[in-house]
């Protein structure tokens, strides 16, 4: 009589009298394994293209970087998964400028417990690669030609990468991540903002920091104040720059309690630089500015707006005007960058590649009210100021805003609008459900300037969405850090309108000298 066996008994068979069984085989470490991953088809229509080990180093552990691309697309997807302590979570990474490339943890602007805590991050290069080092040539922006492109970029390249990312951390570890977190910082910021806006459901929490959600309005400042300081008779010298900036401390430092030189509340410093006025408006050495360099500093604090009162922009604060970490890092022009400035270079590749899609186009003779149809197209994908965070609040998801208060590239003040507006949308017991803001101040652009700028705020939304404690309920402090990583200033934080307030007495340098107020 014929027996039909399953191809499993007749392997168990053979195998009968072999000296062990499967259970008894050595298991693939998580570094083994790691390789493996290379040509593994991802559901989300991703292809592994290249999985490796790559060695600890500094705050990095050991981790399998994964090179992915979607199908079709030159949107890639980078993980690094680390191959021992897994905290089961996803932590996803928002690049910066103009992307081309993948964000990296270790960098200034990113949460120390993303590596400490050994999260699983995710990154994209934004929709698109860059060539070589970044150069001049990429602030052109020419990938923004590309519809595909294009919308990558400005709106949907975390979306789409995120369900082929999720996939392959499960595969890699053998279960789904417990939460899935992103962080970005100005353009990551932006890309933070979209997601809590466009699509909800992806993150449990969410942290933008310097959120440059009013892309439109940034763009056209940008262009604006680039075009003012173009002219050599219109910008400051150093030393002009650092007549300004004292004139600045003078009237504003000591309005938060205490001359430390950080201006800790901004919106109080209503300077007017006309005290400074050389006679009769020209030019006549260093103590004074002229008519031309006036202008110059009122263009760069005061607000736009288009003619339809469709795009707009507030200004940016005064404060730390000769300082590289403050106007110096955006505005202030250099011979390295052709005479012009980083918010010109950006700018330039922005009216020509997003909007009038014409590489000779004049930039000097660029009026956005005569390109509204073309904006109106442009911002639908990539304005991120949509202050209706309703589905973000019926979800349970959390989102913290932070910015530097002397950012020269996103305006503080645009992000305190920002937040306003979702308090007047939302009611502010529902807003405090879901998103608080945090100034830092004295602080530039993502990380650096006057002002103490370290803390870790995927730390703190965590805290927020796993054990339900507001961010502003945290004790959290802002530090700044020698070489050496010891505090040598703290802050409080403050939930935005308060500020940090010195109490009258005790180490100007220590946060416990301070108080969070709003008055």
């Amino acid at each position: 009589m014929q027996i039909a066996l399953s191809a499993s008994l007749i392997a168990v068979l053979a195998c009968a009298g072999c000296g062990g069984s499967d259970d008894d085989a050595p298991k693939l470490t998580l570094a083994e394994q790691c390789p493996l991953l290379t040509g593994k088809t991802l559901s989300g229509g991703a292809t592994v293209q290249e999985a490796k080990v790559v060695a600890a180093t500094g705050a990095q552990p050991e981790a399998c970087v994964v090179q992915a691309r979607l199908d079709g697309s030159t949107l890639r997807l980078e993980a690094r998964m680390p191959t021992s302590g897994w905290n089961g979570k996803i932590a996803f990474l928002g690049g910066g400028g103009f992307d081309g490339a993948m964000p990296v943890a270790t960098d200034q602007q990113f949460s120390p417990s993303i590596l400490s805590e050994r999260y699983a991050t995710l990154g994209t290069n934004g929709g698109y690669d860059y060539p070589g080092a970044r150069g001049l040539d990429y602030f052109k922006a020419t990938f923004a030609l590309n519809p595909e492109q294009l919308a990558d970029f400005t709106y949907r390249s975390e979306h789409r990468a995120l369900p082929p990312g999720k996939a392959l951390v499960a595969s890699f570890f053998g279960t789904a991540a417990s939460r899935s977190y992103f962080e970005g910082c100005s353009m990551g910021g932006h890309d933070a903002l979209t997601l809590a806006q466009r699509y909800p459901e992806d993150f449990d929490g969410i942290v933008a920091r310097a959120p440059a959600g009013n892309i439109m309005g940034l763009f056209m400042q940008f262009n604006r104040i680039s075009k003012q300081v173009r002219t050599p008779a219109n910008t400051l010298n150093e030393a002009k720059q650092t007549l300004l900036a004292n004139a600045v401390l003078a009237q504003c430092d000591g309005l938060d309690g205490v001359a430390d030189g950080i201006i800790s509340k901004p919106e109080a410093c209503h300077y007017d630089a006309a005290p400074l006025r050389c006679a009769a408006g020209a030019d006549t050495g260093d103590t004074c500015l002229s008519d031309a360099q006036i202008a110059t500093v009122n263009t760069v604090t005061s607000a736009i707006a288009t003619a339809d009162g469709a795009w707009s922009h507030p200004g940016y604060n005064p404060g730390a005007e000769n300082a590289a970490k403050g106007w110096g890092e955006y505005i202030w022009p250099s011979a390295a960058l052709g005479g012009t400035s980083v918010q010109g270079l950006f700018s330039d590749g922005f009216v020509r590649s997003f909007i009038t899609q014409d590489a000779s186009y004049d930039t000097l003779a660029w009026n956005y009210d005569d390109w509204l149809p073309r904006m109106g197209v442009v911002g639908g994908m990539f304005q991120a100021f949509d202050p209706n965070l309703a589905a973000l609040n019926a979800r349970g998801a959390k989102l913290i805003l932070w910015n530097g208060t002397t950012d020269s590239s996103v305006s503080a003040r645009d992000t305190a609008r920002y937040y306003d507006k979702v308090v007047a949308s939302l009611g502010q017991a529902r807003a405090d459900q879901t998103v608080e803001l945090f100034m830092a101040p004295g602080v530039g652009h993502c990380f650096g300037g006057a002002g103490p700028d370290k803390v870790d705020l995927l730390k703190a939304v965590a805290t927020w969405v796993e054990q339900g404690t507001p961010a502003s309920a945290q004790a959290l402090v802002h530090r700044k850090l020698d070489a050496g990583g010891a505090t040598t200033v703290a802050r409080p934080l403050c939930k935005y309108p308060a500020y940090p307030r010195y109490k009258g007495s005790g180490d100007v340098n220590d946060a416990a000298s301070f108080a969070c107020s709003t008055s």
